[in-house]
């Protein structure tokens, strides 16, 4: 079944003006005809049909796959690895994605795409995975992460093998990954200052975008059971 995204809650029997882009995939893209799905960010999947521009809602259902409350933030990779980043987060499962400028980051926060084009490439990614809801996308300060971990369970990934390992069945809800070029001493003290957990996976060196979905499934396989 072909979905398609629409910001707003729906009712059944209610008409769903669809957005110019939608529509676009709808028609050129699938070539699709008079039925299709509409998700939103509510976590509803609807049946629809499809005239003109115009989505009739036939019925709601909401969608069955979870979340996990995980918030991963990663330092600032090139933009072109930002595309694979959502992507892949997205199919996780994971809540958030923050991007911050570390002290060894590559490129800058300008150089993030627009927070337009970070949208499309969330509502792409699950309209590709049928995950409930867009993966959310934000860029914070690298202090803020400090901060946030008095507050939320923290892990930290960290080159370093002395850095030890996250403890089975922690339930992680911030993971923290660091730029390409790894931590400085100033960020690695800010940590251990704060008493935030580091955890060292024992492998060659990894890119970005390699290190940040190995530290996620890892926190996701040893999340403590219900």
């Amino acid at each position: 079944m072909i979905r398609l995204y629409a910001d707003q809650r729906f009712e059944v029997g209610a008409v769903v003006a669809l957005p110019p882009e939608e529509m676009r995939y709808l028609r050129t893209v699938r070539r699709g005809g008079h039925e299709a799905q509409l998700f939103n960010r509510a976590g509803q999947v609807a049946e629809v049909t499809i005239e003109d521009n115009l989505a009739r809602i036939e019925r709601v259902d909401h969608n069955p796959w979870p979340l996990h409350p995980l918030r991963v933030a990663v330092g600032l990779p090139e933009p072109s690895v930002v595309k694979q980043l959502i992507a892949s987060l997205s199919e996780l499962g994971v809540t958030e994605l923050s991007f911050f400028k570390a002290d060894r980051s590559q490129a800058s926060l300008s150089r993030l795409p627009s927070e337009d084009k970070q949208d499309r490439l969330a509502v792409e990614a699950a309209r590709q995975c049928e995950r409930p809801i867009p993966l959310r996308v934000t860029a914070v300060e690298f202090e803020s992460l400090v901060d946030a971990s008095s507050v939320a369970t923290t892990v930290v990934l960290d080159e370093q093998p002395d850095a030890g390992s996250s403890p089975i069945g922690s339930e992680v809800n911030l993971l923290v990954v660091g730029p390409e070029g790894g931590w400085s001493a100033r960020e690695r003290d800010a940590f251990i200052q704060a008493s935030v957990p580091r955890m060292h996976l024992p492998t060659p060196i990894l890119r970005v975008a390699t290190a940040a979905v190995a530290a996620t499934s890892w926190c996701l396989a040893h999340r403590s059971l219900p």
